[in-house]
């Protein structure tokens, strides 16, 4: 069974919309797809109708997506807000407005969809990765808003007196999940920049990027877990260097973040290289270390 696993990030999800694409060109549709955050939101889009035609819908809503729709309010008041009254810097009512204008019309449940979805959240108060599709009844705008409320930037969903966050910030390529649901090839489409980053600053700065190291180890285990699975094919397709520095308010590179990931898909099918750890990851070069330190790599 083909499984596609989309991973968060932010603005740049077009890049995976291109990405796909170049999948649905070969002929490779997807019977269950996983997404976290950006990728959550892709994936259920197109879960509602596994076609080539759906992914060009999806790439028309991104190219109609402006800065304001998701963002409405200044920076300044943003900033105050997470500073000082809110649990960060908007709350959800224009993510809510913007994926109901998008979600296809009669689209409201997982049992709704026309291929198997899967998305993830984190429950601040115990710590667990919650996952969403095996209940068909299942509310969808729910599980994209839970899915997509990156810490630090969207307050948490509160859901029966708990906190969800973002899933990325337990499973941000979430491999795993799509083996675990009986996926056999895997198509994963890795939006995470795999370094090295230049030196930060600021607070918001440093919480975010202190997240993306979290996920980043993460990933390398689900990649590893993949390769050593008797039975499982796993193409990992790595997006992350395309407009990796890009502000998350800008949405104005969208026709192009489509073309790049399109152009980078069609790279790997042209010449795949399936079960192999990417040279990138986990070994972003460089020559500082701690003195009496060594690199970690685990053992799986």
């Amino acid at each position: 069974m083909i499984g596609w696993a989309l991973s968060g990030g932010g603005n740049r999800g077009p890049i995976q919309v291109g990405a796909m694409r170049a999948l649905f060109e070969r002929g490779i549709a997807p019977a269950l797809l996983v997404g976290t955050s950006a990728g959550a939101l892709n994936a259920a889009f197109i879960a509602a109708d596994p076609t080539p035609q759906t992914n060009e819908r999806l790439a028309q809503m991104w190219l109609d997506t402006k800065a304001s729709d998701i963002f409405p309010k200044p920076k300044w008041y943003m900033l105050l807000r997470a500073a000082f009254f809110g649990n960060g810097l908007d709350d959800d009512r224009a993510r809510a407005k913007n994926f109901q204008k998008h979600l296809p019309s009669g689209v409201t449940t997982f049992g709704d969809l026309g291929a198997k979805l899967y998305l993830t959240a984190a429950d601040l108060q115990t710590g667990r990765l919650y996952l969403y599709g095996d209940d068909p009844h299942a509310q969808l705008l729910e599980a994209c808003l839970a899915s997509t409320a990156l810490p630090v930037v969207w307050d948490p969903e509160m859901i029966h007196g708990h906190q969800f966050v973002d899933g990325g910030v337990v499973a941000n390529v979430p491999i795993s999940v799509a083996i675990d649901r009986g996926a056999t090839e895997i198509y994963a489409l890795d939006l995470q920049n795999p370094g090295p980053f230049p030196y930060q600053k600021g607070a918001i700065a440093i919480a975010l990027k202190s997240i993306g190291v979290l996920t980043y180890q993460q990933a390398l285990r689900d990649i590893q877990r993949a390769l050593e699975q008797s039975g499982v094919t796993l193409h990992y397709i790595s997006l992350g260097d395309i407009f990796a520095d890009i502000e998350l308010q800008d949405f104005s590179r969208t026709a192009e973040m489509l073309e790049q990931g399109y152009r980078r898909a069609r790279q790997y099918l042209d010449h795949p290289t399936p079960n192999v750890l990417p040279q990138a990851l986990g070994a972003a070069a460089s020559s500082v270390t701690p003195p009496g330190a060594v690199p970690y790599h685990p053992k799986f």
